[in-house]
């Protein structure tokens, strides 16, 4: 090899260095990135999920904030990591509508075992096979009796 082959190999060699280190560290960098934003998502998701099954805003994680978007709805973002590996993540979530328990329910006045408003069934199904009417149901079921919904259970209150 002369010299000149030499100089000219160093020369690409130290001209592709900063190339091919920016590329051996790309895995690093996303893998952190990632890392963050796992924990974002899990803090995100977990308070969503609590302030659900609680219906109501719980205490919030530190790097979260919760907005109101239209209440019973509300956003909660939470952030993790700084600099080129912050990540942030949004995540909706509803409340029930206090006192109606997520179901309106309405009235059955003329006691045909479907709620007037909806028309959904007030009792389980196998109250409706063969429907004959009139307070009477197959299977010796009654309105109100042990197939009710308990949702609707108040309406045969008599």
């Amino acid at each position: 090899m002369n010299i000149v082959s030499a100089v000219v190999g160093s020369a690409i060699v130290a001209g592709l260095a900063p190339g091919v280190m920016n590329m051996s560290l790309q895995p690093l960098l996303a893998g952190k990135r990632a890392a963050n934003f796992s924990a974002a998502e899990a803090m995100a998701v977990s308070y969503a999920a609590l302030s659900e099954k609680n219906n109501e805003l719980q205490e919030l994680p530190d790097g979260c904030t919760v907005d109101s978007i239209d209440e019973p709805a509300y956003e909660v973002s939470c952030t993790v990591g700084s600099g080129q590996f912050t990540q942030t993540i949004k995540r909706s979530f509803r409340l029930e509508i206090r006192g109606r328990g997520g179901l309106e329910v309405t009235t059955d006045n003329d006691r045909d075992g479907f709620d007037d408003t909806t028309g959904m069934p007030t009792h389980y199904w196998e109250c409706y096979s063969g429907w004959k009417g009139e307070n009477s149901l197959k299977n010796n079921c009654v309105l109100g009796g042990a197939y009710v919904i308990p949702a609707y259970a108040h309406l045969y209150n008599d």
